[in-house]
């Protein structure tokens, strides 16, 4: 099925892999889950932009509950959330949101099997499994790590394939300009307020008629370059040194721009994590943190922390959201399309709400 397809509402259905998103409980609804790295789901159906799509694993029968609501029969009663694995303490396919309903299907020891339906935008969805590619065990809709990051490792040594067609593993709606490209002369229709990020603080208008030139767009938002003047009086050195408003599909773009820079990033805390072989950007063993961002942009980030940091970014509530003053190391990991920071410090946090 290609992007075409999907654009113009063909019927969805079979195993499909989707790219790092949220799982909804209804197009548009309350978030159950977010899908950490891509993974291969049962899709069964859509509505409009959104596709339907199963959950299928397995989750640690203490962070769960007898919950018989909407005819489902557990729920996740972990306050920070938990896992749902491939199998029994196997591969990460999501991580459950606390209060996300599930049906169970059996248990075996400690683990418990579940099972639940969700939305997912449909631009997070590739290309359906070919017939030549591994087909998943019975009961399971997650293709193996291994096989998943082979295949993503492929699509990494063909370039001219990935000009061709949008990458997967970039986030859809985080994306360099599209038409001509970066650099795109365009002019204010109407009075506008100037933002240091998507949704962010207001630091200026520009008027109607205005012109300027984009440097790469996020969602609904374009970051935009103009000139002018100021009186020298009113100017002063930086004191941060830090860059703001750069987006991660700019810093894939243009790594040799990047990489050793230091920018202030909105993120989304998911959880901690310990580096591992897959990711040899990080030395094995290393702390990072996995959050989504830069805010409002769908994908993720991989933050380096310190052994002394560990205990600090555990105080944060589940999905707290932080400024953090990072230094990019990586544009991107080597099976996925995601950036590599290492922590200079913390600019500010917001504990989640539900």
């Amino acid at each position: 099925m290609t992007a075409l397809a999907l654009a113009f509402g063909a019927p969805l259905a079979g195993q499909q892999r989707v790219a790092p998103t949220s799982v909804r409980k209804a197009p548009a609804g309350v978030i159950l889950a977010d899908l950490p790295s891509p993974a291969t789901l049962t899709v069964s159906g859509n509505q409009g932009r959104w596709a339907e799509v199963t959950l299928d694993g397995w989750i640690y029968g203490r962070s769960i509950r007898a919950d018989r609501r909407q005819g489902l029969d557990v729920v996740v009663s972990e306050r920070g959330g938990e896992n749902l694995r491939a199998e029994p303490n196997g591969a990460v396919i999501a991580r459950l949101r606390y209060g996300a309903l599930l049906d169970r299907i059996e248990a075996r020891g400690d683990w418990v099997h579940v099972r639940r339906r969700g939305w997912v935008p449909r631009s997070a969805l590739d290309a359906p499994m070919t017939a030549r590619a591994r087909p998943p065990a019975a009961g399971r809709t997650v293709t193996p790590p291994a096989y998943r990051e082979m295949a993503e490792q492929k699509a990494d040594t063909q370039p001219k394939k990935k000009a061709a067609v949008a990458s997967p593993q970039a986030p859809a709606q985080a994306t360099p300009p599209s038409g001509s490209g970066s650099g795109d002369q365009v002019e204010l229709t109407r009075g506008s307020e100037l933002r240091v990020t998507p949704d962010g603080a207001a630091v200026g208008t520009l008027a109607p008629g205005a012109a300027a030139r984009v440097l790469a767009r996020s969602g609904d938002w374009a970051r935009v370059a103009t000139e002018g003047w100021v009186r020298d009086a009113d100017l002063r050195a930086s004191s941060s040194g830090a860059l703001a408003g750069v987006s991660a599909a700019e810093v894939r773009a243009n790594p040799d721009r990047y990489v050793g820079q230091v920018l202030d990033w909105r993120l989304q805390l998911v959880s901690i994590q310990r580096a591992d072989e897959l990711r040899p950007e990080m030395p094995a063993g290393q702390d990072y943190l996995l959050t989504r961002g830069p805010l409002p942009e769908p994908g993720f980030v991989y933050v380096t922390i310190s052994d002394a940091d560990r205990k600090r970014f555990s105080s944060f509530g589940p999905l707290a959201e932080l400024t953090l003053r990072v230094k990019i190391r990586a544009a991107r990991s080597r099976y996925l399309a995601t950036p590599v920071a290492e922590l200079v410090s913390i600019v500010d946090s917001v504990a989640a709400g539900r």
